[in-house]
């Protein structure tokens, strides 16, 4: 278990730095020492703390910005170089805050990205090089997937409210514009995205859908900073910009889907509460059974057009299978006190329409859909005995006979997708 565990922290200790390691790297080769921003100049000569050239100070800044990029992917003295990176991005953040103050409702600014960036080195500080284990202070495995939802969430909630409801910026209604993906007024559009971050932050403060919505963070993070670099590729080389900390926020989102949301979190609250495990308890199985009759009428209507006997039997097999899978769901659906929903006919319909086209496509590509469809089912079933109580032994079992069944049918197909292949290739 300590090893399991300390794997796990190494993991999450390497995403984070590598993460936040490519934004300082990044912001200092391209932003500074490659191509020097204007608006960067501007702030040194107006902020600058001696005599000098303004362009020395900010290549040498550049310098400094590379070289602590290059430690922290390397794993060099982490806790003191995400130390540093925590006061970089407070002193940055209230420098441009007090020289720049529109900064602070500029979506194309870095402020709210630095504070997600900011509890991204607070958690690289306190996990450190991830060598000592987090059995032996278990207080750090609770700290930081909060402060991770807390980074995030303030990130999501400020942007959505001061960026894109009370004040949508020209640079934002710019971007959007010449994108020309939107087929909403552009203003509306806006405000409706707006809600959206503000509701995704909720969430995450929440605790709440951590690992679906981590997901969904990966998408918008992904969409925006493509879509800003391809209808404003300044705005990659902007130091000022918070486009190149997209990365950094990346590693914390695909590090928070790997901690999940602690146990302090709505989801760690929800699993140990009786009625929603029961109800994804019921979820679980009636979805199991929506595919087992889905599996029973493709397998139905494949069997009816296969003219080779082997293929036949074993498509005769399958649906007889899937025919006493789906009775024995049933009963436990109604055993946990649920009753199946009404969607029977839809599912065939669909399942029928899925089988002519299997059919059409021809022997081979028939096996491999339904050899797919027992894997993902075979998944399915796994994670469905995953949410039962501990006193369910009736249903445990019943659900690993249904396992056994499926890897059963996973051999079969496979056989005869080996058997099918070989007279072919000769």
């Amino acid at each position: 278990m300590n090893d399991d565990r300390r794997r796990d922290d190494d993991q999450l200790v390497l995403l984070l730095r590598v993460g936040v390691g490519a934004v300082w790297l990044y912001e200092g080769l391209v932003g500074k020492l490659l191509a020097p921003a204007p608006r960067l100049l501007d702030l040194i000569v107006r902020w600058q703390p001696f005599p000098g050239e303004p362009m020395a100070y900010l290549k040498a800044w550049g310098a400094f910005e590379s070289l602590l990029g290059l430690l922290l992917i390397w794993g060099w003295m982490i806790r003191s170089i995400a130390a540093v990176q925590c006061c970089l991005l407070a002193f940055f953040s209230a420098g441009l805050a007090i020289l720049m103050p529109q900064a602070l409702a500029d979506p194309m600014d870095a402020i709210p990205k630095n504070v997600a960036l900011f509890a991204i080195g607070l958690c690289l500080v306190l996990l450190g090089d991830g060598r000592q284990s987090t059995a032996r202070r278990p207080w750090v495995s609770e700290a930081v997937p909060m402060i991770l939802r807390l980074g995030l969430g303030f990130m999501w909630i400020y942007e959505g409210i001061v960026f894109l409801w009370f004040s949508p910026s020209p640079a934002a209604v710019e971007i959007v514009a010449r994108s020309r993906l939107v087929p909403l007024r552009i203003p509306t559009f806006l405000r409706l995205l707006g809600l959206v971050e503000i509701g995704l932050a909720g969430a995450i403060l929440a605790g709440l859908w951590i690992r679906g919505l981590a997901v969904l963070q990966v998408g918008l993070l992904s969409a925006f900073t493509a879509i800003v670099g391809w209808t404003s590729p300044q705005y990659l080389i902007d130091p000022v910009g918070g486009l190149a900390r997209n990365l950094g926020l990346l590693s914390g989102v695909l590090a928070l889907y790997r901690t999940e949301g602690g146990s302090r979190g709505m989801d760690a609250w929800l699993n140990r509460n009786a009625l929603w495990c029961r109800w994804r308890l019921l979820a679980s199985l009636r979805w199991n059974w929506m595919t087992s009759a889905a599996a029973m009428e493709v397998y139905r209507v494949q069997s009816q057009a296969a003219a080779d006997p082997n293929m036949h039997a074993l498509l005769e097999k399958l649906t007889l299978d899937e025919m006493h899978r789906a009775e024995d769901l049933t009963a436990l659906i109604r055993r946990h006190g649920g009753r199946l929903i009404p969607l029977a006919p839809l599912v065939r319909a669909v399942a029928w329409l899925l089988g002519c086209l299997t059919v059409i496509f021809g022997r081979q590509a028939s096996l491999r859909f339904d050899l797919w469809l027992e894997e993902q089912r075979s998944i399915l079933c796994a994670r469905c005995a995953d949410r039962l109580p501990p006193e369910a032994g009736i249903t445990a079992r019943a659900l690993l006979g249904m396992q056994n069944r499926q890897a059963q049918h996973i051999r079969l197909l496979k056989d005869h997708l080996r058997a099918l292949r070989g007279p072919t290739r000769r």
